[in-house]
C-alpha cells in the first residue's frame, strides 16, 4: 500500500483559481468565501421554499412509480440519475441566484450542470471525493450542490464531510498502482485495450476499491474528522470537488434521507470520466477527448449537459431510461 504519510509521494492540487474576475465576488459573503477555502463546502440554510420542494418531490415521486427502482424492505428507492434529462422542470430547485454567484465566484466563471441525483435513503457510502468520478481539468472547478428535500434524522444516515481534506495531498491513479504490481499490470492492459469489457469494467472497480483503502489510510495519517451535517428542509449544502464527503450508516433503516444533488463544473473548464482518471495521468488526460454533448440552457439562462437519458438502479443493476 502506497504511504500518504510521505511527503515526497503526495502533493495537494489547487484549490481555487489564482485570480477572478471582480464582478464574480459581487453579492457573495465573505465569510462563505473564507468557509469555502479553509473547509471546502458552505452551507446555505433554508435556500429553497418548501412549497417549491413539495412540487419537486411529486415530479420524483411520479416517476418512481413507473419504474424499477430498487426498493427495499422500507418502500425506499435507491438513486435516480439525471431525471433533469426527462423534467427540466426539475432544474427550478436549484436555480437560485445565492446558489449560481457562489459556484461562479468558486470557479471563477459561469456554471453548467452536468448531473444530478435523487435519493430515498442514505447512500452509506464510504468517503471519496467526487472529482475521482468526474474530473474536471481545471480540479477546482467542479461542485455538488445537495439540497435537502426533508429534515434529515441524525439516524436516517446523514451526510458526512471531511473538512478541509480538499487541502490534503492527492492521490492519483499512478500513485494507486505504484505498490500493487498486479493492479499495475491490469492497469497497462486496459490502457492498451487488452481486456474484454468484463475484465476492463472490473479493473476500473478494483482501481477504485485500491484508491479508497490508500484514501482511508490517508485519513489515519492526517488524523481527519468526519463530521455530520445535521440539515433541515430547505437547506443547501456546496462542496467542492476535492472535498471527501460520504453517507453515513442507516441507524434506523426505516427512516428516509430524501435529498438531491446536482453537479456543476466551469463553462470552460474539461471534463473527464472516471475510466480516464484511472486509466491516466492528469497530463495524459488533456490530450483526451472530455466529454462533449451538447449543452442547452434552462429558460435562456443556465447550462446544462443535454443527455438522451435517464437512469435508475435496481438490485445494484443500472437500468437506462431513453428518451423521447
Amino acid at each position: 500500500m502506497l504511504d500518504p504519510a510521505s511527503p515526497d509521494q503526495l502533493t495537494a492540487l489547487p484549490i481555487e483559481p489564482t485570480s477572478r474576475p471582480l464582478r464574480l465576488g459581487w453579492g457573495v459573503p465573505d465569510a462563505l468565501k473564507r468557509q469555502w477555502s479553509a473547509d471546502g463546502y458552505v452551507v446555505l440554510e433554508q435556500a429553497v421554499p418548501h412549497h417549491e420542494i413539495d412540487a419537486y418531490n411529486a415530479i420524483v415521486a411520479e416517476v418512481r412509480r413507473s419504474v424499477p427502482n430498487g426498493l427495499d424492505s422500507h418502500g425506499f428507492g435507491d438513486r435516480i440519475g439525471q431525471l433533469h434529462q426527462k423534467h427540466p422542470e426539475l432544474i427550478e430547485l436549484i436555480d437560485r441566484p445565492a446558489i449560481l454567484k457562489f459556484l461562479a465566484w468558486a470557479f471563477g466563471e459561469e456554471p453548467v450542470i452536468f448531473a444530478s441525483l435523487n435519493f430515498q435513503r442514505s447512500t452509506q457510502q464510504e468517503a471519496h471525493i467526487d472529482a475521482i468520478f468526474f474530473w474536471p481539468d481545471p480540479c477546482y472547478a467542479m461542485a455538488g450542490v445537495w439540497v435537502a428535500l426533508e429534515d434529515v434524522h441524525p439516524d436516517a444516515g446523514p451526510l458526512f464531510y471531511l473538512p478541509a481534506s480538499h487541502r490534503w495531498p492527492f492521490i492519483q491513479s499512478q500513485h494507486v498502482v505504484s505498490t500493487r504490481p498486479g493492479l499495475a499490470a491490469r492497469r497497462d492492459a486496459a490502457h492498451q485495450g487488452m481486456l474484454d469489457p468484463a475484465e476492463f469494467g472490473q479493473t476500473i472497480r478494483d482501481l477504485g476499491l485500491a484508491w479508497t483503502e490508500d484514501f482511508k489510510a490517508l485519513e489515519r495519517a492526517r488524523g481527519g474528522k468526519r463530521v455530520q451535517m445535521p440539515v433541515r428542509k430547505g437547506d443547501v449544502i456546496i462542496w467542492h470537488s476535492l472535498l471527501a464527503h460520504g453517507g453515513s450508516p442507516r441507524a434506523n433503516p426505516a427512516l428516509s434521507r430524501i435529498s438531491a444533488v446536482f453537479h456543476f463544473f466551469g463553462k470552460t473548464a474539461r471534463l473527464y470520466s472516471n475510466e480516464q482518471f484511472f486509466l491516466h495521468s492528469q497530463a495524459e488526460m488533456r490530450g483526451l477527448t472530455p466529454q462533449q454533448p451538447p449543452v442547452e440552457l434552462y429558460k435562456g439562462r443556465l447550462g446544462y449537459m443535454r443527455y438522451p437519458f435517464f437512469v435508475t438502479y435496481d438490485g445494484g443493476r443500472e437500468v437506462v431510461h431513453p428518451l423521447g
